[in-house]
C-alpha cells in the first residue's frame, strides 16, 4: 500500500516538537508542496480565490494539492492511502473529486478542540469526504462522528520525542516555575497568580516562553523572566533545570509543551480540561478548574519535594507510553483498519 503523508510544520515548534516528528517513523511519501513546481505567485493567486471556511488554505496549499494529484495520479491503480497530518488545513480538491481514485481511502488527524473546530471551520462538505479520522484528544471523538458524520474515528494520542526530552537528573534546579506556549493558554489565571507567587516567596522566578504577541499578554513584574526565540536546546535546559510547570489552559487536545515536560521528568500544575485527564492519568498533576486550587497546588509541590521527586517519576514513566515509536506503531495498524 502507498502511503501519502500531506504534511504541515507550525513555525514556532522545536525540531524536536509537532505531530510532524511522526515522519521519522512512518513509510511513505511526504506531501509538502516543494514539488509542485507551481510559481508562488500562482499558488498566491488560487489560494486567495478560496475561502478559509473549510480550514486554512493558503499558497503552500496550493501547492501541496498540485503535488498530491500528480502523485495520486501516478497510483491510481494502487491501494493508496492519504493522510493528512492536519485535518485543519490544505484539505480542498483533491478530497472533493475522491470519486477519481477508488483504490485510495483518505483520513485525517484533527488537532484542534471541538470549541475551536466549530468555531473556525463552518463549511464541513471537504471534512465530510473522510473516510477516518484521527484524534490526537479524547475529548474529540464523539464530537467528530456526530459532525462530519464519519464512523471510523480513533483516538490515538500525540507522540513525544523521549530520548530529546529526558530528565537530567545531576542538574541543580532553579527555584522557578516555568510556563511554555500561547495557544489557548489561561493567562488571566497566570496574570491573577503572580503577585501571589511573588508575595509568597520574592526569590521565586516565574520563567515564560513563548511568541512575542503572547509575553505582551503576561504581566510585568520582577519575578517575570520574559523568553523568546528560544533554541531546542535551551528550552530543553528549561524543562530540566525548572521546579515545576505551571500551565492552566482555557481548552485543549493534546499539549507539545506538557509533554515535553512529562519526558523531562518535571513535576506539572495544569487543569482539568480538553485532552489533559488522559494524557496526564496517573500522575497526580491535572486539577480543578479552579485557579485557586492550581495555585495551592503549586504551594504544595515548592513545599513537598518527596511529592515532586514521585511525580517526576511518574510523569517520564507516561511519557514513555507516549514515545513516536509507540505511537507510530498504533497509527500504522490504524492505517491497515482502515484499508481493510
Amino acid at each position: 500500500m502507498h502511503k501519502l503523508f500531506v504534511h504541515h510544520r507550525s513555525p514556532h515548534h522545536s525540531s524536536y516538537s509537532g505531530y510532524a516528528k511522526l515522519l521519522a517513523y512512518m513509510e511513505g511519501k511526504v506531501i509538502d508542496g516543494k514539488d509542485s513546481k507551481l510559481p508562488y505567485k500562482l499558488s498566491k493567486y488560487f489560494s486567495s480565490r478560496t475561502s478559509n471556511e473549510a480550514g486554512n488554505y493558503d499558497s503552500s496549499s496550493v501547492q501541496k494539492e498540485l503535488e498530491l494529484f500528480k502523485s495520486l495520479k501516478k497510483t491510481s491503480k494502487d491501494k493508496c492511502l492519504v493522510h493528512y497530518l492536519n485535518a485543519e488545513r490544505d484539505i480542498r480538491y483533491n478530497l472533493k473529486f475522491k470519486k477519481n481514485y477508488p483504490n485510495t481511502k483518505f483520513l485525517a488527524t484533527f488537532h484542534k478542540p471541538p470549541s475551536v473546530l466549530k468555531e473556525r471551520i463552518t463549511e464541513t462538505k471537504y471534512l465530510r469526504k473522510l473516510d477516518a479520522a484521527i484524534c490526537v484528544g479524547s475529548n474529540q471523538v464523539e464530537f467528530i462522528k456526530e459532525w462530519l458524520g464519519i464512523d471510523q474515528v480513533s483516538y490515538i494520542p500525540h507522540g513525544v520525542d523521549t530520548e530529546f526530552f529526558k530528565p537530567y537528573p545531576d542538574v541543580e534546579k532553579e527555584h522557578c516555575i516555568l510556563f511554555v506556549g500561547q495557544h489557548l493558554r489561561d493567562f488571566e489565571v497566570l496574570n491573577w497568580a503572580i503577585p501571589k507567587f511573588q508575595a509568597y516567596d520574592k526569590t521565586l522566578k516565574i520563567k515564560v516562553v513563548g511568541m512575542p504577541f503572547a509575553l505582551k499578554k503576561v504581566k510585568d513584574s520582577k519575578n517575570i523572566i520574559k523568553l523568546s526565540g528560544v533554541g531546542d536546546e535551551d528550552l530543553k535546559r528549561l524543562y530540566q533545570t525548572s521546579k515545576l510547570m505551571f500551565l492552566p489552559l482555557q481548552d485543549g487536545t493534546a499539549c507539545n509543551s506538557i509533554l515535553e515536560a512529562m519526558a523531562c521528568g518535571l513535576p506539572i500544575v495544569t487543569n482539568a480540561v480538553g485532552g489533559n485527564n488522559a494524557y496526564l492519568e496517573g500522575t497526580h498533576s491535572c486539577f480543578e478548574n479552579n485557579a485557586e486550587v492550581l495555585f495551592q497546588e503549586v504551594i504544595n509541590l515548592l513545599e513537598d519535594e518527596k511529592q515532586g521527586e514521585t511525580k517526576s517519576i511518574l510523569l517520564r514513566e507516561k511519557a514513555l507510553d507516549l514515545d513516536w515509536k509507540v505511537v507510530a506503531k498504533q497509527i500504522g495498524e490504524f492505517h491497515k483498519s482502515v484499508h481493510s
